[in-house]
């Protein structure tokens, strides 16, 4: 009862908080802002929001909208740019003195100005002189320039990959990066955990927002506004994309809605996030008590963690059942004197889990002492709201 209840407790306080900062781009509030930016501003801060992109409030000078900001402990961290405006350095400098007054660390700019849907490779250079130039004098004075891509730059060139790959050799990250929109990156038919981990230093901002199954892929920066869909329904895979974020260091996701639903999806989007994050640490919980139930031989403990189906593969080819396992344990055929997990990878899907880890240790079998060094895969099922071992094969190291 005691294990239960630690893990309940564990996920209550989870589901009250994220891994990490995770907010809105504040066209997701448009619905909330009909009855007043004050009033919207309450609602959000009643759904746990703190971070925002987005500097400026329509009809109220900015004055007026910091310090509502301010009374309800919300933190402007990026916000919109013209691309026209990054053109010209007082522009810029008028940029920089807006950004500053909310205390801003990103500005972003959302398109580089192209004919149709006719992006071409002058476009593209000219964006990339652009955003060079702009952002060393946005970062000389603490502001930081990201763009982001629609997916009309994954168009083929003259020369190796893409034009996304070209954008991201010429730009100097120094002064230029990206806030990946990983519907947007989904929507040309990338992967966009791939993309994160293909480049892990230049990715600190995403908006996130999941496209409706069955959608059909284009290079034109153009998707119907209703394929935008409660997050972990749609085909981007938000929970690689959560995975890929943590493994780089992505510092805040802003949720994106652009549908007309957004007002009633944002709630949805954010109990989607907080219920992913709460399950991979109930994982990883749970693999933590099952190792200390192994090494303890709690019988109880180790029935509790695993599944009547539980299928127990070692090593060495065999392959036991729960009763035969726990038997193991408990009876010392097998003593577990200390285990030791490293480099573990958590995949959460639905009520199934699987795991990747590393297991190394000292044990007694059979009476005689030896040690272990295994690679893990262990495959994790929710039963009853409870995780347990389903499934297990070890390989050596």
């Amino acid at each position: 009862m005691k294990l239960f209840a630690s893990i309940l407790i564990f996920i209550c306080a989870l589901s009250q908080t994220n891994a990490q900062e995770v907010g809105i781009i504040m066209g997701t509030a448009r619905g909330y802002m009909q009855d007043g930016v004050e009033n919207a501003l309450i609602k959000l801060k009643d759904m746990g929001i703190k971070y925002l992109e987005g500097a400026g409030a329509r009809g109220m000078n900015r004055t007026e909208y910091k310090r509502l900001l301010d009374k309800y402990g919300f933190k402007v961290i990026a916000s919109g740019v013209n691309f026209d405006k990054l053109e010209n350095a007082d522009s810029v400098k008028a940029i920089i003195e807006n950004l500053k007054f909310y205390g801003a660390q990103y500005a972003v700019c959302y398109w580089i100005p192209h004919n149709g849907d006719d992006f071409t490779f002058a476009d593209l250079e000219k964006g990339i002189a652009v955003f060079n130039k702009a952002g060393k004098q946005l970062s000389e004075s603490g502001i930081s320039l990201l763009y982001h891509a629609h997916g009309y730059e994954f168009r083929p060139y003259n020369g190796p990959g893409t034009m996304y790959d070209y954008f991201m050799e010429k730009t100097d990250p120094r002064y230029v990066n990206i806030e990946m929109d990983v519907f947007w990156m989904r929507n040309p038919g990338q992967d966009p955990a791939s993309l994160m981990r293909k480049y892990p230093n230049r990715i600190p901002v995403t908006h996130l927002k999941d496209r409706m199954i069955g959608s059909v892929d284009n290079l034109n920066g153009r998707q119907d506004k209703e394929r935008n869909v409660v997050l972990g329904q749609g085909d981007v895979n938000i929970a690689e994309v959560m995975k890929a974020s943590k493994e780089i260091g992505v510092k805040y996701h802003f949720i994106e809605d652009e549908s007309s639903r957004a007002a009633v999806q944002l709630p949805m989007h954010l109990a989607y996030l907080r219920s992913l994050d709460a399950d991979v640490k109930a994982v990883e919980l749970s693999v933590k008590y099952l190792v200390k139930a192994m090494i303890d031989a709690d019988s109880l403990a180790l029935r509790n963690l695993t599944s009547a189906e539980l299928t127990y593969g070692h090593s060495n080819g065999k392959v036991e059942g729960r009763e035969s396992f726990i038997s193991d344990l408990v009876t010392k055929k097998i003593d577990m004197v200390s285990l030791d997990i490293k480099d573990q990878d958590v995949t959460v899907k639905g009520d199934v889990a699987w795991v990747r880890h590393i297991m190394s240790g000292e044990l007694v079998n059979n009476g005689t002492p030896g040690s272990i060094n295994l690679k893990m895969l262990l495959v994790w099922a929710r039963e009853n709201g409870v995780w347990k071992l389903l499934a297990r094969q070890a390989v050596k190291a």
